[in-house]
């Protein structure tokens, strides 16, 4: 009895730990959803600026552009950066509406190679951030620009891009939005806007996909609380599922035996021990559950903001 009594604060003291330890962390989900660069489309997408002329072909910035232009269609962005710099050098002063072009080019570069803080860098440090309406690609650059500063955490200028792309074009400002809030895993806006969707039909049912088989991590937590790996069984890992119950099962069973064989020392630390892996498994359960959720969400809204031409860079319609 004096050993038991003993073994009693070890007990409590490898419980507590254990609880504090493992307590469940709610947090947003995160999901990363990215657009393959749609290469072999835009390689066929025209140009808006005009066409070089037979003078203006004959110029060193010219053949500069035009060697960037190619290599911009390979998708070899470092290369194109570096003759479109070129070309910049060699371009007579006068000549500012193919400054334009070759900045935007430059800009569209940095954009599509990932690069947004160089692309807004570029943009806001050139003629570019006073173009108009009146600019061949003007749309393009707002919708650059937009997710250019969105992608970078700069939500308030992303913003004030935005409501000005709203107002030439309202079904691209809601699109927009929609990328924005799925982004976001902004779920209830995003069911508002895909419901008023163009294509809402189709939207809704390949969401319907995800509300169908997303796991519940409350349901993960409460499965495996009532039997070790119960949880993991039912967000589809059954090897750690099995792996869960026999290690909960030995410890359980270790600790039953010190304490049958008069070892309440080791028995209390056993239990601790089990109490650890026991609450950290309902844990894990949960979490599981949420990566789970996060996959499969991330795969239905790429599909739906591929399918229905919702992110950025499908809605380009012209290139370099």
């Amino acid at each position: 009895m004096i050993e038991l009594k003993s073994s009693l604060p070890i007990l409590v003291l490898g419980l507590a730990i254990s609880i504090t330890s493992c307590q469940p962390v709610c947090k947003k989900m995160e999901p990363v959803i990215t657009c393959p660069l749609p290469s072999l489309k835009m390689s066929c997408m025209p140009s808006p600026f005009l066409p070089l002329s037979a003078e203006e072909r004959d110029q060193e910035w010219a053949k500069e552009l035009l060697i960037g232009d190619t290599f911009a269609r390979e998708s070899d962005f470092y290369r194109a950066i570096t003759c479109y710099k070129r070309a910049l050098v060699l371009l007579p002063p006068e000549a500012t509406a193919r400054r334009l072009q070759i900045d935007y080019d430059i800009t569209l570069c940095y954009y599509l190679g990932g690069k947004y803080q160089d692309a807004i860098n570029h943009f806001e440090n050139s003629p570019l951030s006073q173009t108009n309406p009146d600019f061949p690609a003007f749309n393009n650059l707002l919708i650059m620009i937009y997710d250019s500063y969105f992608q970078n955490g700069q939500e308030d200028k992303a913003e004030c891009v935005l409501k000005i792309i709203e107002q030439f074009s309202p079904e691209t400002g809601s699109d927009l939005t929609l990328y924005q809030n799925i982004k976001e895993a902004e779920i209830d806006q995003a069911r508002v806007l895909m419901s008023q969707h163009r294509n809402a039909e189709s939207m809704q049912k390949n969401f319907a996909f995800y509300d169908q088989f997303a796991k519940s991590p409350r349901k993960a937590r409460v499965l495996n609380a009532l039997l070790p790996g119960a949880g993991y069984y039912y967000v589809g890992q059954r090897k750690t599922a099995i792996t869960s119950f026999i290690i909960n099962a030995l410890f359980t069973a270790a600790a039953y035996q010190f304490f049958r064989h008069g070892y309440p020392a080791a028995g209390a630390i056993t239990a601790s021990l089990e109490m650890g892996w026991y609450m950290g498994g309902i844990n894990g359960a949960g979490i599981e559950a949420s990566e789970f959720n996060t996959r499969l969400y991330e795969g239905v809204s790429r599909k739906i903001l591929n399918d229905n031409g919702c992110f950025p860079v499908l809605m380009f319609e012209t290139t370099f």
